[in-house]
Order: structure tokens, then sequence, then C-alpha cells
């Protein structure tokens, strides 16, 4: 089974860059542009791990950990890696 990554990141250049390295290596890869979006994508699809970013446009991605782990369930499992 592929592991699926969710990358929460407002730059869209350094998101598209990664995302293909990761998919290029065999990973899933989705990319959401600000916190609100970053968290609806993990509830529709819970990942194996959030690569979330420190500075979003619309909450702080330490606000946006706090939500998902406050979620509960298996979108409250995911690993988070912080990328600053």
């Amino acid at each position: 089974m592929t592991q699926q990554l969710l990358m929460i990141e407002d730059d869209a250049r350094l998101a598209a860059m990664v995302g293909e390295y990761l998919r290029q290596s065999g990973y899933g890869f989705t990319h959401a542009g600000d916190g609100a979006s970053g968290l609806a994508a993990l509830q529709a699809s819970p990942p194996d791990l959030v690569i979330l970013d420190l500075m979003l446009p619309d909450m702080d991605g330490l606000e946006v950990c706090r939500r998902i782990k406050a979620l509960g369930g298996e979108a409250a499992r995911s690993a988070i890696l912080m990328l600053t």
C-alpha cells in the first residue's frame, strides 16, 4: 500500500517541488495551501504523514497541529513533520 502524505504549505513552488520528488519516490501526495484547507483534506482522507509549514496565511502551523490532535480518531493519529 502506498504511503499517503499531505503537505500543508503556502509556498506553491516549494510544494510542487517536494510533491514531484515524493511522487517519483512512490508516495501519494496531496497539497493544501493553508491551514483550513489542510484540515479539510485531512478529515476527508487521513494521511500517513502531514508535512506542516509553521507559517501559514490563515493560522500558524502550531494551531493546525493542535486542531489535528483535537480531531480524535484516525485523523488525530497522523504523524506530523513540522517544516520551517
